[in-house]
């Protein structure tokens, strides 16, 4: 599987993930759902843009490396 293909899937995870967290009522119990749904959001969002930048970069950087190479959050 090439690393186009990989972001095609991660990108359709990252919309059903998207549409279970908007779908989620907001009740006080559903609160840890949706906080487990927004951290499986944003791993999947620093996983799909290490790969993006492994496709920028695959000449000069190896899939490896920008997966050990930390993001950084600006928020």
């Amino acid at each position: 599987m090439i690393l186009k293909e990989i972001i095609n899937l991660l990108e359709n995870i990252e919309g059903s993930l998207d549409d279970a967290y908007y779908s989620l009522p907001e009740y006080n119990a559903n609160e840890d759902g949706r906080s487990y749904i927004d951290g499986a959001r944003d791993e999947l969002y620093n996983l799909k843009d290490s790969i993006e930048k492994a496709l920028l970069y695959e000449d000069a950087v190896t899939l490896d490396e920008a997966m050990n190479t930390p993001v950084v959050n600006p928020l």
